[in-house]
């Protein structure tokens, strides 16, 4: 048998030497890449195919070796057992036949070894999955290679499109082919902050875009649009994707109402619509501002309406006459306005004169009309495909944009508790667009909240004209808080000097300088000009993510393409469609054939009755 294997099968040997070879490499990776998984089958397969390719190789190198005239002096069963001629050495053979055997053992051992998690083959296979990037002596911020380019070829259905140009090393072009970058799921909802001077191109290049992007899949969205920039655009993307539309305007008498204080139970949820509606005022004037908002949060558990607050602000002894109606919440929240109104009264006029300065719209009887009942909840967004669109007329931005923001915020809530009571996550995505963040008012619980709404399926794209803005609104750490929480950042040429210095910063440093010799010296990847003036390009891109065995920040030069650039979204096939948008009393027309089992609360299912 030995004898035939030395002589015959190295006919067999050269045959399979090759493809047992690559046989073994393929199953090996396949292997050592699935660790965690169980492949009986396929490592039975391996070791077979490996044996074969190293039984081979030895054959083929040693056979001429192993035949040698001689005298056949084994016994019996051992020359069954080497097959060979009485004029051929017996002995030797059977020496390199124990050989092969003992190169076999071996060889599955160290196989077996380096199948193991933290091998050699492990550690080699895991710098094979990750892009290569260069470490410099001084610094390695470095701009996106191809290699880590690749990952944004890969398209997503829940994820994001940026159309255009996109460079990376070099000035390298990055999407030849395609001319897109694709954003995964994961992406999106790690939040997207589009920063860029008047008629830089945030609406018309991002935010617009991605409206679109997602009505077209079928999604819900909620638009904070304060200078009604947006509407006509979603209109008229609504009549092509059957999204029904709400529009919310507190100043206008045609479109749904809202009210804000319906259905609030929790000191929490009063707080979080609280803080926002009334700005915080800076330096030792705080207390005033915080002590507004706790009597605020109080008058919210009490009344039923923001009229109904505002009003009741004329008379500070009814009301606390009527805070002192029940000993709640409310009433312990209201502590210090109703002890200094027993009192000398005069901090309790100073809080109630902040508090009124806070609520000044809500003097326009329109506006107590429009905000006293509600004719839509959150819980549509989840029924059908849907956009929520919160606006107002751009001159009285400044006295409606913070209560658009505190329905921005109840509406969240409100999806939030849903993914709660439902497994943790929302059963679709949804996603909140924000143009002109800072004049929403101040919104920490999307700033605390912005690296865990992730996990509700609910992804934010925010829009704002610079930094110092964010910094104006919520101070140094609660800005440095929200750029960090936020994934993916688009920086457009001609920002301020303070936007400039804070991303040429977060680049980091490059190491730079003459590969003949060993100075080199270290260099921001992004001077201050360079910001404000990018490579190519007018606008620079800086995207964070972590994938199991890699993780990087990526800093791309782009040219993103316009939304009336786009033909796909300006040539409408359905001119003619109106968009289906919902009425002033249109919850029974519009839910009446929608089961009240996905989500609605029991206040929602009273009210549609």
């Amino acid at each position: 048998m030995l004898y035939w294997l030395f002589t015959e099968g190295r006919l067999w040997s050269a045959a399979l030497i090759v493809p047992s070879g690559l046989l073994t490499i393929l199953l090996t990776l396949i292997l050592a890449s699935r660790t965690k998984q169980s492949h009986s089958r396929l490592r039975v397969l391996t070791y077979l195919a490996f044996s074969l390719a190293l039984a081979a190789g030895f054959i083929l190198l040693l056979s001429h070796s192993a035949i040698q005239r001689g005298r056949n002096t084994l016994p019996p069963i051992l020359d069954w057992l080497v097959g060979c001629p009485a004029t051929v050495d017996g002995s030797r053979i059977l020496s390199f036949g124990g050989l092969l055997v003992l190169v076999l053992l071996a060889g599955n051992l160290l196989l077996t070894q380096q199948m193991r998690p933290a091998s050699v083959l492990q550690e080699w296979l895991n710098l094979l999955k990750r892009p290569y990037k260069k470490r410099g002596k001084v610094g390695s911020s470095h701009f996106c290679t191809p290699g880590e380019f690749r990952r944004f070829r890969n398209q997503d259905i829940d994820g994001i499109i940026l159309e255009g140009a996109f460079w990376g090393e070099r000035n390298r072009r990055l999407d030849s082919g395609i001319e897109q970058l694709y954003l995964s799921s994961e992406d999106a909802t790690r939040g997207i902050l589009a920063l860029g001077s008047p008629g830089s191109g945030k609406s018309q290049a991002v935010i617009l875009p991605i409206i679109a992007q997602k009505m077209q899949a079928g999604m819900s969205l909620i638009v904070a649009d304060p200078q009604g920039e947006l509407k006509s655009h979603i209109l008229k993307l609504a009549g092509l994707t059957g999204h029904a539309i709400a529009i919310h305007d507190p100043t206008r008498t045609d479109t749904p109402r809202f009210n804000l204080a319906d259905g609030i139970q929790t000191v929490s949820d009063a707080r979080a619509i609280a803080d926002v509606l009334v700005s915080r005022l800076p330096g030792d004037n705080q207390f005033w501002s915080d002590a507004a908002s706790s009597l605020l949060a109080a008058c919210l558990l009490r009344f039923k309406t923001l009229g109904k607050i505002y009003a009741a602000l004329a008379d500070a002894n009814q009301l606390v006459e009527k805070i002192n109606s029940q000993q709640d919440d409310a009433r312990l929240l209201a502590n210090n306005f109703v002890a200094s109104a027993k009192s000398d009264g005069k901090v309790a006029a100073n809080i109630l004169s902040t508090l009124a300065t806070a609520l000044t719209g809500w003097a326009s009887s329109s506006v107590r009309e429009n905000t006293a009942v509600s004719d839509f909840a959150a819980s549509i967004l989840l029924r059908e495909p849907t956009v929520i669109i919160l606006t107002c007329p751009g001159r009285m931005r400044q006295v409606y944009a913070p209560y658009l923001g505190a329905v921005l915020r109840r509406l969240m809530l409100d999806l939030d508790t849903f993914a709660e009571l439902h497994g943790g996550a929302l059963p679709t995505s949804i996603f909140i667009v924000m143009d002109e963040f800072p004049t929403l008012g101040r919104l920490d619980g999307i700033v605390s909240d912005i690296n865990l709404v992730r996990k509700r399926r609910i992804s934010i794209v925010i829009a704002a004209q610079t930094r110092a803005q964010l910094q104006h609104i919520y101070g140094t750490q609660g800005t440095d808080v929200l750029l960090s929480g936020l994934a993916t950042q688009i920086v457009f040429g001609g920002c301020d000097t303070h936007t400039a210095s804070y991303y040429s910063q977060a680049s980091g440093q490059a190491s730079i300088g003459n590969k003949r010799d060993d100075f080199v010296r270290p260099r921001p990847l992004l001077t201050l000009d360079e910001v404000q003036s990018p490579p190519r390009g007018n606008c620079l891109i800086f995207i964070r993510y972590t994938e199991p065995n890699y993780a990087a920040q990526l800093v791309l030069c782009a040219q993103l393409r316009r939304f009336y650039e786009n033909p796909d979204y300006q040539a409408s096939p359905m001119p003619s469609v109106q968009p289906r948008l919902l009425p002033r009393r249109g919850k029974i027309e519009l839910f009446d054939h929608i089961p009240l089992s996905l989500g609605a609360t029991e206040h929602e299912q009273d009210s549609v009755g």
